[in-house]
């Protein structure tokens, strides 16, 4: 496939434009904070690494998601979800919404649309959502998944996050 055809086609299923309308509108209207954050670049063996500092974190209430969900007054943040960070629908299996407590902006969610715990394992429509997700971006995103309380998961409801890949990374980190 040629270089020109390959940016028409990218550009034909892209969703950034969406992505930023939305985000733009969310900050606008108070839906989702930006936190600020300090970052480091650290160089080591020929990698780059990005080291992210958010203080504001640290004030966070520590909590694990399983045991969440059954305090009283919880709320899922995913069902129903605020309509002002919804993105779009990933088939029948999936939302992509906003973060609403992004670090970065355009930071994403990929969020079950029945409540699956989080923890479990990935299934295929997980990763069927994934790849929709990333090939209707342009730009290239690192995509994680917060699997336990020990990985930093928070909340108790199934979500991946992607992130926009920093410009000045060559390539995914390996």
């Amino acid at each position: 496939m040629s270089s020109s055809l390959s940016a028409v086609r990218t550009a034909s299923k892209s969703i950034d434009g969406l992505v930023q309308q939305r985000y733009a509108r969310a900050v606008a209207q108070g839906a989702l904070l930006f936190t600020e954050s300090s970052v480091y670049k650290h160089r080591e063996q020929g990698e780059v690494f990005e080291v992210r500092y958010v203080p504001v974190l640290a004030k966070k209430p520590s909590s694990k998601p399983k045991e969440k969900q059954h305090t009283k007054g919880f709320v899922n943040p995913f069902l129903p979800y605020d309509e002002r960070l919804h993105v779009k629908r990933l088939g029948t299996s999936h939302h992509l919404l906003l973060n609403k407590y992004c670090v970065v902006p355009h930071h994403l969610l990929i969020t079950t649309a029945e409540f699956r715990q989080q923890g479990e394992p990935l299934s295929e429509l997980d990763f069927k959502a994934v790849l929709e997700t990333i090939d209707s971006l342009s730009s290239r995103n690192i995509v994680f998944y917060n699997s336990g309380e020990e990985s930093g998961a928070s909340q108790p409801h199934k979500h991946l996050q992607v992130l926009p890949m920093p410009e000045y990374l060559d390539a995914p980190p390996s």
